[in-house]
């Protein structure tokens, strides 16, 4: 092999692992974007939780649907302008942002139809939303952690359809409670999770 070769392989070498390390914070830009995304719709979901809770206190029924209508329209205009302005800034994506993306849209087109449509036109009552939107949240949580390799997410997934399974036998009663509390420890923990995952692998070693 002459000189000439050695330096072709040399720079073609050099090329491939500045293409991984561009895949590679690529995905790591993935993972904040997802950690932020989830933090909004965390805020979002727990004040609607809160507004559901004094609305059946003060017996406002007829309101309860609103809250939950204007906090997935307030989320869905917040994910769209987000998505388009990185969408602007990303002239590359990696198959990790196009999946969870794509995942995203799918998982919340599910939570707008059995946690709205369907309980509104009938299909069935209101009391099986929290076992329902728990299925779906499965779903999100554990093919994300295909997406981004990371078992931390597929259990956070099998989390939630344990507790979707369990909210099914609880009271009907208490199961708005039991799953505010599932939310809290399966949906805001891995968002807080993601944030402080990508901050790390951010500051220089």
């Amino acid at each position: 092999m002459d000189e000439r070769e050695v330096e072709m392989d040399e720079r073609q070498a050099r090329e491939e692992i500045q293409l991984i390390r561009t895949m590679v914070e690529k995905t790591r830009q993935a993972t904040a974007e997802s950690g932020a995304l989830f933090i909004v719709w965390g805020v979002l979901c727990t004040l609607a939780l809160l507004g559901n809770y004094i609305l059946d206190a003060l017996k406002l029924y007829r309101w309860i649907w609103a809250n939950w209508v204007g906090m997935s329209v307030i989320g869905l205009i917040i994910t769209i302008v987000y998505s388009i302005r990185r969408g602007r800034r990303d002239s590359v994506q990696t198959y990790a942002q196009i999946a969870a993306r794509h995942l995203y849209f799918a998982c919340g087109l599910g939570f707008l139809l059995v946690g709205l449509l369907f309980p509104a036109s009938g299909v069935y009552s209101y009391e099986a939303i929290p076992a329902l939107i728990s299925a779906v949240f499965g779903i999100l949580f554990f093919v994300l952690g295909g997406i981004f390799a990371w078992p931390f997410l597929k259990g956070i997934g099998l989390g939630w359809w344990a507790g979707a399974a369990g909210l099914s036998f609880f009271p009907v009663g208490i199961r708005v409670p039991v799953y505010t509390g599932l939310f809290m420890v399966l949906f805001l923990l891995p968002a807080i999770v993601l944030r402080l995952k990508f901050r790390r692998e951010r500051i220089p070693s």
